[in-house]
């Protein structure tokens, strides 16, 4: 017999940025909060990222992830520097700009930016956008889980969650092999692995990218530079990330040589000071994608007191305050 018990008011599931930033608004609100997580906190896809605030191309997205990530962008520094102040920890916010080398001359990116009033500088290299900025998002991930601690959010690890709990069509909690978790509200955060879990209309899957960090001096790239979907992001410490490949091939988290090699080169072409650049690592992870690539967000169509807060693609991170704020609001205007 599995053990029962009321955990809190509203369950998390899913301990990466959307999870975080999900369960800290909430504790904000006065929720008693409990976060779940398949294993430790923010290990995966927010892990795995760059730290980029914004969509690398936001026109060819939906109107719903641009909305998302540009109210995002506008709270992200405020954000970091609260939670610094909170915690002593630093997320490393920096406004770096980024650098545009394809596409921002295209009719479809021109006709965008003239609806959204996004402008650009030209640079030698193309479409220098001043305003983008970026975390160090392993640091943001390691400083969110402090401050939703001190604000008295419970984090359960290395549990994963199996089924939706449910009796006479409603939503009691969560069930992991050996116990149910009961709450008010359920909130799926669970990126790439959401499907496991819950049915949902459209079945979210993980996308692979592979990344390398090069070690440099701080003042060899002094902007995040994207072109043909790649991109290189300067860190404060002379840290170069160079990422991402986009490969379909279900939760395989190897990495190879060929990737790594392409990486590298891809670097080494745009600035030639990182051709000596050691790799010190090389890591892949899982974007939660779907055939829409649309962000699921809102109430569950089943369920009252579910909601979805998942399928993010490669926007989890730049879009994570607004998408919590969102689904906080839809929660205690519910209750």
């Amino acid at each position: 017999m599995k053990n029962k018990q009321k955990t809190s008011d509203c369950l998390i599931i899913g301990g990466g940025v959307i999870g975080m930033m999900n369960a800290r608004e909430l504790a904000l609100a006065g929720a008693k909060v409990t976060l779940i997580d398949q294993q430790a906190c923010a290990k995966e896809s927010s892990w795995a990222g760059g730290g980029i605030i914004s969509p690398l191309y936001p026109w060819k997205y939906d109107d719903l992830t641009n909305e998302l990530s540009l109210a995002s962008q506008a709270v992200y520094e405020q954000l970091c520097a609260q939670i610094l102040e909170d915690t002593g920890l630093d997320p490393e916010y920096l406004r770096s700009g980024l650098l545009m080398m394809d596409e921002y001359n295209s009719n479809e990116a021109k006709s965008w930016m003239v609806r959204h009033g996004l402008n650009y500088r030209s640079h030698s290299g193309g479409a220098l956008f001043d305003s983008i900025a970026q975390v160090r998002n392993p640091r943001l991930l390691k400083a969110l889980k402090a401050d939703i601690i001190q604000k008295g959010v419970k984090i359960i690890e290395q549990v994963k969650i199996e089924k939706l709990f449910t009796q006479h069509h409603k939503a009691l909690g969560v069930a992991s092999s050996n116990q149910t978790y009961l709450a008010d509200y359920v909130v799926a955060c669970s990126g790439a692995w959401s499907s496991q879990w819950l049915a949902l209309k459209e079945e979210i899957f993980p996308m692979k990218g592979q990344m390398i960090v090069l070690k440099s001096k701080p003042d060899v790239v002094e902007h995040i530079v994207l072109d043909q979907g790649l991109y290189i992001i300067p860190r404060k410490d002379g840290h170069i990330l160079v990422g991402s490949t986009m490969q379909n091939v279900g939760f395989d988290r190897s990495t190879d040589e060929q990737t790594r090699h392409a990486l590298h080169e891809f670097a080494t072409q745009k600035f030639d000071a990182l051709a000596n650049a050691k790799v010190e690592h090389h890591w892949s992870g899982f974007r939660p994608a779907s055939k829409s690539a649309k962000v699921m967000l809102g109430k569950h169509d089943q369920f009252d007191n579910v909601f979805l807060n998942t399928g993010h693609f490669r926007n989890g991170l730049n879009t994570a305050p607004e998408s919590a704020k969102r689904v906080t609001q839809l929660i205690t205007h519910d209750a």
